[in-house]
């Protein structure tokens, strides 16, 4: 990559090609809600438990991003996405297959969610490397392209599903996904990436130090230190808790008001086309600097939890399209605040173990969320308490991002006071060490003069008792 390429020239086509990969993961992602509905009804089984396939394959897509990343740079973002391709039409194609529920947790859970998991991480990574100026603005383009599979996938598996069945539209959904190995094979590696591998290859010396080196990059905890990566870590976890457990819920809902299948599609459309308009849009907004971004995602959770807590109160068929519309415009669009904010916080060069221990815990988060979201709607027959449950998530958000500010003077605070006590510790032992100094000094000087007043008193006596020895020691008298 050549400084050129920063803002113009190729890195256009890095984010075209980024921009596909992802529109096949979170479409595929976002869009789970027409699967959930469709396996419910055909194997049977609890809300809880069939999340549980969405839970379980979200987890692999995020949770490997440490690691994806860690080996994008070792070995390329090509090659590690290119193995993802793969693993990704082996789950849809597998699950094509699978007449039991609790087989889709290996089939789609481990080993779709793998190869989803090897690709998202590093996509997401890889634009942040080719601009800066526009990288807000890059950013909600690729993360707008969501909304473009989530406008259009509903659709999609809706007619496969109809035409061939909910095995077939696995086979064939698979080999479409698989198309994105062609986007992946245009990707360059950024050569910032490329000059610090050639430095690491050289450092390289045996395969202890390359386990350790990988330990420390990939959980690279000590970015916790940083008041606002921690702040904004803890918020985004919470609200990306809001966004997937809207997924379960509200194609839950469409189904248990008997609304029809068709309304499902309508309702996850719907969502899908607000997203392509807020994430490009909050994108660029935010590149202008004219608010704070973390108040930006402050508003979007804000505005998250009071439409959660409001929607069990309209069971209506428009109110669901309008919180569909609400659900796009706040409680997704934090994904174009997410490399911009963490870039912030820790700077380019941390970026990739940043993001990848984001992704990490939101992978933890979703195996809360969404069985949590099914679990609730099993004990009390109703998916109210769900939605109350994804606006409380937002909540614990818009809170933490609240309490940002005073969290981050207080850890300066400790940290100046931390400082002024090394300080005067070190003072106080320079004073120590100097008056230690100045006692050995002093002993030294009253043994001299002790010493001297001793020999006075000897040589006085002595020329008392000897007369002569005065003389024997005067100069004048030396030629006698």
């Amino acid at each position: 990559m050549k400084n050129a390429d920063v803002d113009n020239g190729y890195a256009w086509i890095i984010l075209i090609c980024s921009s596909f990969v992802y529109l096949i993961i979170a479409g595929s992602l976002n869009t789970f809600g027409i699967l959930y509905t469709e396996l419910l009804d055909y194997y049977g089984d609890s809300a809880g438990n069939t999340a549980w396939v969405s839970s379980i394959c979200t987890f692999f897509a995020l949770g490997l991003g440490p690691f994806a990343n860690f080996l994008g740079e070792r070995y390329t973002y090509r090659r590690v996405m290119m193995i993802g391709s793969c693993l990704v039409l082996l789950g849809y194609t597998t699950s094509a297959y699978v007449r039991r529920i609790k087989m889709f947790y290996l089939t789609h859970g481990v080993i779709t969610g793998f190869g989803f998991g090897l690709m998202l991480s590093p996509c997401s990574t890889v634009v942040n490397f080719y601009f800066k100026k526009k990288r807000s603005f890059a950013n909600g383009i690729m993360v707008s392209f969501s909304g473009v599979g989530g406008f259009s996938f509903p659709y999609m598996y809706r007619w496969l599903i109809d035409k061939y069945t909910l095995h077939g539209a696995f086979l064939l959904s698979g080999a479409l996904l698989f198309h994105s190995c062609v986007a992946v094979a245009l990707l360059v590696q950024p050569q910032q990436l490329v000059e610090k591998q050639q430095m690491t290859n050289r450092k390289m010396i045996s395969w202890i130090i390359y386990l350790r080196e990988a330990k420390q990059r990939i959980f690279k905890v000590g970015l916790f230190k940083i008041p606002k990566y921690t702040i904004c870590f803890t918020a985004l976890c919470f609200q990306f808790g809001n966004f997937t457990g809207n997924l379960i819920a509200l194609s839950g809902q469409v189904r248990s008001l008997d609304l029809g299948k068709q309304a499902i599609v309508q309702v996850l459309s719907v969502y899908g086309a607000t997203e392509i308009v807020s994430r490009t849009f909050l994108g660029w907004f935010a590149g202008l600097n004219i608010i704070k971004r973390t108040n930006l995602l402050m508003m979007s959770s804000f505005v998250s939890s009071l439409i959660a807590f409001g929607i069990p109160h309209l069971p209506y068929k428009g109110a669901l399209l309008v919180y569909a519309v609400l659900m796009g415009c706040f409680s997704s669009t934090f994904w174009s605040l997410v490399g911009v904010l963490l870039v912030d916080c820790v700077g380019l060069d941390n970026l990739s173990p940043a993001i990848g221990l984001l992704l990490f815990a939101m992978g933890i988060m979703i195996c809360v969320s969404q069985p949590v979201t099914g679990w609730l709607e099993d004990s009390t027959g109703s998916w109210d308490m769900s939605f109350r449950f994804i606006g409380v998530l937002s909540a614990i958000s818009c809170m933490c991002l609240l309490l940002g500010p005073m969290i981050e003077r207080m850890s300066c605070f400790q940290k100046e006071r931390k400082s002024n006590l090394s300080n005067i510790e070190k003072q106080m032992e320079e004073y120590n060490d100097g008056a230690i100094h100045m006692e050995e000094t002093n002993d030294l000087v009253i043994k001299d003069c002790c010493s001297k007043s001793i020999d006075k008193v000897v040589t006085k006596q002595t020329e008392e008792v000897h007369p002569l020895y005065s003389q024997k020691n005067d100069p004048c008298m030396t030629h006698v």
